[in-house]
């Protein structure tokens, strides 16, 4: 085998064994009670009241009071920010 066709089989071998090494697991558990409320928090699916008309019991009860506008555009920024 020459030596270039073996350099390239074996980064190529390094490649798909190393693979997506740090990627978080798909089927593993969903996290703690707080991870999971904040994860709800941020992917609110349900619609906002300020931007529409309000859709009288389109909200589960625990989800009423949505967050408010100013707050909701700075979830990533402080999320980024660790505060």
């Amino acid at each position: 085998m020459k030596p270039a066709r073996f350099a390239w089989l074996l980064c190529s071998l390094l490649a798909i064994c190393a693979g997506c090494q740090n990627a978080p697991p798909i089927l593993g558990p969903p996290g703690t009670m707080r991870q999971q409320q904040l994860n709800a928090t941020f992917h609110d699916p349900y619609t906002e009241p300020d931007i529409g008309p309000e859709v009288v019991g389109g909200r589960p009860r625990e989800y009423q009071k949505p967050s408010a506008e100013p707050v909701r555009s700075r979830f990533v920024w402080d999320n980024w920010l660790r505060r």
